[in-house]
């Protein structure tokens, strides 16, 4: 599914055998690989990005996740389940809520060292 150039989709595995599956995730060059948690109704994000893509799968739970354009038209809301991934461009506003306890990865093209992620990231009113 498509909103706003996001792009979600339930990730099918590239390989499976009798010892289990293969998930292919994220075939771009990535520079920040991390696992981001969730208690049942915690808000995340409510930024965006101005030069990094971020690519989300979901581990476990389910997440709301609202996106918008920069400002706040084409907002967009999408039910994340387990085995989702999303790929949200730079510029797109972003939040995450929490419908049950949740895990996520978190990919980003720009590195979060030192204050990369603070100079790449403008936060927004909710």
């Amino acid at each position: 599914m498509e909103n706003n150039h996001v792009i979600h989709t339930q990730i099918q595995p590239s390989f499976s055998d009798s010892r289990g599956d293969i998930y292919d995730i994220v075939e771009e060059p990535v520079s920040h690989v991390g696992m981001v948690t969730f208690t049942k109704g915690a808000v995340r994000g409510n930024h965006y990005h101005l030069k990094s893509v971020q690519y989300s799968y979901i581990l476990d739970g389910e997440i709301e996740i609202t996106t918008s354009a920069i400002d706040g038209s084409d907002k967009q809301v999408q039910v994340l389940k387990k085995g989702m991934h999303s790929v949200i461009p730079p510029n797109t506003i972003h939040t995450y809520k929490a419908l049950t306890d949740a895990s996520m990865l978190d990919m980003t093209t720009l590195n979060r060292k030192d204050d990369g992620y603070e100079k790449d990231t403008v936060r927004v009113q909710a």
